[in-house]
C-alpha cells in the first residue's frame, strides 16, 4: 500500500519522499508541458477554442504539481528536512521548466494570434 504524502513525511526527521510522490510531480509537470506545446500548435492552425481547452488542461496539471511542491515546501518549513536525491532534483527541474514554458508559450500564443490576424488581412 502506498502511503500518502503526510504519512511519508512524518516518519522521521530527515524524510525520504515516496517515489510515487516524486513521479507524480514529474508526470503532472510533463503532462502540462505537452499540453502547452499542443495548444500552441493548435493556435498556429487557428484552432483557438481547442487551444484554450488544452491550456486549461495544462493549468490543471500544473496546479496538481504545484500542490505537491507546496506540501513538500511546507514540510520543510515545519522542520521536516526532506532528503533531496537526484530523482527529486529531476522532478523539481521538470516543474520549473514547465512553469517557464507556460510563460513563454502564453506570450508565443499572443504573437501567433497577431500573425494569424495579419495573414488574414493580406489574403
Amino acid at each position: 500500500m502506498t502511503k500518502k504524502i503526510d504519512e511519508v513525511m512524518n516518519e522521521d526527521e530527515n524524510v525520504d519522499v515516496d517515489e510515487k510522490i516524486i513521479f507524480s510531480l514529474i508526470s503532472f509537470s510533463g503532462d502540462a508541458k505537452s499540453c502547452l506545446f499542443e495548444a500552441f500548435n493548435n493556435i498556429k492552425e487557428g484552432n483557438y477554442d481547442l487551444a484554450n481547452n488544452i491550456m486549461e488542461e495544462a493549468e490543471k496539471s500544473l496546479m496538481k504539481a504545484h500542490e505537491i511542491q507546496t506540501k513538500l515546501i511546507q514540510k520543510e518549513a515545519e522542520g521536516d528536512h526532506i532528503k533531496v536525491n537526484i530523482l527529486m532534483a529531476h522532478a523539481q527541474d521538470h516543474l520549473m521548466n514547465t512553469l517557464l514554458a507556460r510563460d513563454l508559450v502564453k506570450n508565443m500564443i499572443e504573437m501567433q494570434k497577431e500573425i494569424n490576424n495579419l495573414k488574414e488581412k493580406i489574403k
